[in-house]
């Protein structure tokens, strides 16, 4: 890659590599006439024609029976939202609900605070644990350390901006201790470890539909699984204590409402079917990009785990070393970024037990947070720039417009430290 010169930095003055004005870049969810008149009109006007609008309808038993073929599992629960599907899944695999003490869950300190709050409601106590610093997945090693015999009773682990988790070395560390594995998997539609799709690889996965995910519906939520008690008693959990084959009036079970719409899994339905070729374009996109920065000085590209068969890049995740940029925050790089129309972010700018709302439940209730050392999550906090995913639905001249504004502002930054 050639060092850009002397060129001025956009956000001193100088002209941007992308005039993102005259030249948007994708947005999402993606939208056409074609697509609402051939397949999202049709399917909202069944709904509508049936005046079966809720649970019970078509719909959603067309939609959980085509995604948990898609995942490769037997059963699919759609629910109303992703944090629903976690605290669902969490419910019905350790058999909750939701009043008594549901013992410790381990989650990653590096992920978005749903994956802390799902477990928090179903009165589960949560341990946040570090990162492997290379995949921003939880660490087997620290998951290990972090087991409390007796009291931690499962490991959610998150498939982070779309790259699946070591699932073998987890799936042991659960075996050895008698624990419940549960994906996260907001994040990850279509990711696959060593062939096989995220949702099947642990005791039970959630899935995210809300509106920035890779497939979505604005919200709304699915639990996968193999166990068929589990998906009763998921079942249970989103319909008011229901079974799947109970009757209306009678409960079998305490749950609770999280009861999808027709129309949230009508336009699912719809938009499953473009995931596949999404997913291998914005994988394709990413390691185009990689190869075009991956000799940036200061540049680290995400890097894939050995068992990652396909990372799904709802984000991009790229680390800069602030040495080679000037010694300049990342702060500073992501604002030069912008101003060169690179519609770059920093992403978790702290550890999620940072965040004022954990720090301040941990005061109120110690026994409800337990904070593992987590110096990988810091170091990935601080030096982290994300590219979100849609970008990557743009095309190869597109990232060679990325890669050159990469270059361009660490090659300013770099003029600039002193002693250069």
């Amino acid at each position: 890659m050639a060092v850009i010169g002397s060129n001025e930095l956009a956000i001193e003055g100088g002209a941007p590599v992308r005039d993102s004005k005259s030249r948007p870049w994708p947005v999402w969810p993606s939208t056409s006439d074609a697509e609402w008149r051939e397949k999202i009109e049709p399917a909202f006007r069944r709904v509508y024609e049936s005046q079966a609008e809720g649970v019970g309808g078509r719909e959603q038993k067309r939609f959980a029976r085509r995604f948990a073929d898609y995942c490769g599992v037997p059963h699919c629960v759609l629910v109303a939202h992703g944090t629903d599907a976690l605290a669902t899944a969490l419910a019905a695999t350790l058999d909750l609900d939701g009043i008594r003490d549901g013992g410790e869950v381990i989650v990653p300190n590096y992920t978005f605070i749903a994956s802390a709050s799902a477990a928090l409601d179903m009165q589960c106590s949560v341990v946040l644990t570090d990162i492997d610093p290379k995949t921003f997945t939880l660490c087997p090693a620290a998951v290990e350390r972090a087991v409390r015999p007796g009291r931690t009773r499962a490991i959610m682990v998150v498939h982070i901006a779309g790259q699946p988790c070591d699932m073998n070395a987890i799936n042991a560390i659960a075996r050895k201790h008698g624990l419940t594995v549960v994906e996260d998997c907001a994040q990850a539609h279509g990711a696959l470890h060593e062939g096989a799709r995220v949702g099947s690889l642990g005791d039970v996965a959630g899935f995210s539909f809300q509106s920035s995910k890779n497939l979505c519906s604005g919200e709304g939520g699915c639990v996968t699984t193999r166990d068929i008690g589990i998906f009763n008693r998921s079942v249970g959990m989103m319909n008011s204590g229901r079974l799947p084959a109970g009757e209306r009036w009678n409960y079998a079970r305490i749950g609770w409402n999280y009861r999808p719409s027709e129309y949230v899994a009508a336009l699912l339905t719809a938009r499953l079917d473009d995931l596949e070729q999404q997913s291998d374009h914005r994988t394709r996109m990413a390691e185009y990009l990689t190869s075009r920065i991956e000799n940036i000085p200061g540049v680290t590209p995400p890097a894939n785990g050995p068992w990652c068969s396909r990372h799904d890049y709802h984000l991009y995740c790229i680390l800069i070393d602030e040495a080679k940029f000037g010694g300049r925050p990342r702060n500073d790089v992501v604002d030069a970024l912008q101003a060169e129309g690179i519609p770059a972010m920093a992403g978790y700018t702290e550890p999620l037990s940072e965040q004022p709302g954990m720090r301040q439940l941990a005061a109120d209730h110690p026994n409800a947070v337990r904070v593992e050392p987590c110096p990988a999550t810091e170091e990935v906090c601080r030096r982290s720039v994300w590219i979100a995913g849609q970008i990557l639905l743009a095309g190869s001249e597109d990232m060679d417009e990325i890669a050159t504004a990469l270059a361009k502002v660490q090659s300013a930054f770099n003029r600039r430290a002193p002693g250069s």
